[in-house]
Formats: C-alpha cells, structure tokens, sequence
C-alpha cells in the first residue's frame, strides 16, 4: 500500500514511492518548487557538492536510493513535500483540472455542460472509442485528479499543456509531479495530496497513446492559461499583470525564452513581496507558461525554469510593490 504513516509522513512516502521505482525528490514546505538545487544552472559556482562536476537540476538529483532518501527528509530536515520525477519513473501522468469559479468555459464543453479535466478526457475517449483504465490515481487540493499511467517502452514523450484538451495537461520526459502526502497552501488554506485509487500504474491507454502521438512535435496553443480576478480572488489590476506577464513568456521569441521569463519573475515577484499576490499562484501561472513554450519545442528543462523563476522572485522581493505603489523597477528596462 502506498498509504504513509502518521509519524514522518513525507518520509513514508518517498520511501513508499521509491519502493515502486519510482524517482523521487523534495520540495519547499507548502510549495510546489523543488528544494534543490538552489541556484539556476547560470550561477551555478559548484560549490554545490552535487554540482562540482557541473550543474545538476532537480531531476538529476531525483532518486530510489534509500539513504539519500532518508538523508533528504530527516528528523531534523524542514517539512519537505514530495515530488515525483515522471520521465525516469517510467511515468506518463495525465493532471486533469477543474474550472475555477466564473472562469468562462470554451466550446464545445460549454454546450455540453462539462466543467472539469475529468469530464473532457471522457468525452474524448469516448469519441475515439477508448477506455480510461483504471490506474493510480490521485487527488489534488484543488479538487482536480492525477492519472498515473505506465510510459510505453521505446517512446520517449515529453509535457504538455492543454494539446490534448481543455484542463487536461501530462507529465513525462523533463517533468514532474507533486505526490502524496505533501500539503501546499491554497488560497482555501493548507491541504494534501491524497491517493484515492491504490493500485498499480496500468498501461497508457491506446487512445492517449495516439493523441500524445499525434502530438509530439506539434505547436500548443498559443494561448496559455489566464488567471481569474474573481476565482483567485486577487484584484483585477493583479490578474492583469500576472496574464500579461504570462503571455510576454508563452509568445517570447526562441533564444529571449529564458531572458522573458526572468524578467516576468521579477515582475510578479514584486507584487509577491509586496502582498498582493500568493507566490504559489505566480509560481504556477508562470511554470505552466513556460510548460507551454517546452509542449512546443523549447529546449529548456522544468529545472532551469524553476531556477529561472526562483531567481527572478528574489530579484523582485527587493523592490516590493504594494497596490498602492507604482513606482517599481521594470525589469526589461534594468536588464
């Protein structure tokens, strides 16, 4: 059983995920970002002990080793979350969302009255004549639902966002997924990650086979998620800057990829730091940005991006901006 303990919960579960193969490592208490490393690969001085023979990212730090891992969620270790490696795990995970309040749902799952990642990737698979095995699966504190499914042999796919279908993206090569038992802050409070379907990881169904198949080398829409004013419950000023920032990242131009991401992370950073927006919701409309920019052919890896963005929040914690302050450093002007 996958289920953890109530004494060292999070250790538990490394272990108990580790004991299925799967590739593990920690992430900062209440937060979906890796622990380590705590740098980007651009100031990387290899000081490091895992980076003296060169940078190393999150998922090269991802392991099954039982002391390493007893090592990373020790006693005296902070309340790290667990992330889970998808791509070395042997791992495609389906992460099927569900519609935020007053978002405007497009068609044609409006005509149909479909309002969750669930309900979409039914009807797609019932319009290609497919079955949704039953599988690992897991629920989010949102209320939306991971799909653990066993990656193909020979097929090598990477993360998208959105190609398959409405609130339906997948984790595999290059990405990762945050595991039970972690607690993240919510808008809503402090919830968890939590396994309702204990069993096996079955085969990727055929019909996503094929649709993923399909999809490989083809460009995702060119529009990425937007942030809701009133299901966030921010203000619209605030929803504004973090969709603006997030649409400078998904139409940036190849080679200005990380360079626009950096600089949208001091933007939104600013606001972070001065209290008006949550850092996990900057977080998140920032990765699935750039996860949209990496669905369509980015070379850069979920770790540079985290770097990227961590390193662009502390830049922009220095110069906080309030809702009652304008006057902030713009960061492409500065660069």
């Amino acid at each position: 059983m996958y289920a953890a303990p109530q004494t060292r919960p999070m250790l538990a579960g490394a272990l108990a995920a580790a004991a299925r193969g799967w590739h593990v490592f920690p992430l900062l208490p209440n937060t979906k970002r890796p622990a380590r490393p705590d740098h980007r690969a651009a100031d990387c001085t290899g000081t490091d002990p895992r980076c003296r023979d060169g940078h190393t990212g999150w998922d090269a730090r991802a392991t099954t080793d039982e002391t390493r891992i007893r090592r990373a969620w020790a006693d005296d270790a902070p309340t790290y979350g667990l992330g889970i490696a998808t791509g070395p795990s042997g791992l495609v995970v389906i992460d099927l969302d569900t519609a935020k309040p007053d978002t405007e749902i497009p068609e044609p799952w409006n005509r149909f009255g479909i309002t969750t990642g669930v309900e979409v990737l039914d009807h797609i698979a019932g319009a290609r004549g497919g079955t949704i095995t039953p599988t690992f699966t897991v629920r989010t504190p949102s209320g939306g639902t991971h799909l653990y499914y066993r990656a193909p042999e020979g097929v090598r796919f990477g993360n998208t966002a959105g190609t398959i279908g409405w609130l339906i993206d997948t984790r595999a090569h290059g990405g990762y997924v945050v595991a039970p038992p972690t607690i993240i802050a919510t808008n809503t409070g402090a919830n968890c990650y939590a396994v309702v379907e204990d069993r096996p990881p079955a085969p990727l169904p055929l019909f996503l086979l094929d649709l993923l198949g399909q999809r490989r080398h083809i460009a995702p829409a060119a529009t990425p998620k937007r942030l809701d004013a009133r299901a966030e419950r921010v203000p619209a000023y605030v929803a504004a800057a973090v969709n603006g920032e997030v649409r400078k990242v998904a139409e940036a131009m190849p080679g200005q990829h990380n360079h626009t991401l950096f600089c949208a992370a001091v933007a939104l950073g600013q606001l972070v730091a001065g209290g008006a927006l949550a850092e996990h919701t900057a977080y998140d409309a920032l990765t699935d940005a750039a996860h949209v920019l990496m669905a369509g052919g980015c070379n850069c890896t979920p770790g540079e991006v985290d770097s990227t963005v961590r390193s662009g929040f502390a830049t922009g914690a220095r110069n906080p901006r309030t809702p009652r302050d304008n006057s902030h450093t713009n960061p492409r002007k500065a660069a």
